[in-house]
């Protein structure tokens, strides 16, 4: 073998060696696309306008109808690890159960 097809062939083995510890970044739960939960506004938004700017919400309260979650997450795994969670947003969103307009938007993330 001549010595540019050695040379070839090692940076290809190490690029092959090299791609399977690149990290697979993936997303999951709600994604905000045009409109963000914590952009809300707190006495104008209703049930109604937050299903059409946002779609359902992840999750409904258990315990009181009136609070809705938008939870989205975001991880990294690099070859045979387990995944490790970057970010992680809860959005919760309650009304007012008089006149369901919005009553509060509270956001929490990991620290």
């Amino acid at each position: 073998m001549s010595r540019p097809a050695v040379f070839a062939a090692a940076i290809l083995g190490l690029a092959i060696a090299t791609s399977a510890c690149t990290p697979l970044t993936s997303y999951s739960g709600f994604q905000a696309i045009e409109a963000k939960p914590a952009d809300m506004k707190v006495g104008e938004d209703s049930k109604s306008t937050l299903m059409e700017k946002l779609g359902s919400p992840s999750a409904v309260s258990t315990f009181d109808n009136n609070t809705w979650y938008y939870i989205s997450q975001t991880t990294d795994r690099v070859a045979f690890y387990y995944p490790r969670v970057i970010k992680r947003d809860v959005v919760a969103i309650k009304f007012n159960p008089a006149d369901e307009k919005v009553a509060s938007v509270n956001t929490y993330t990991l620290k």
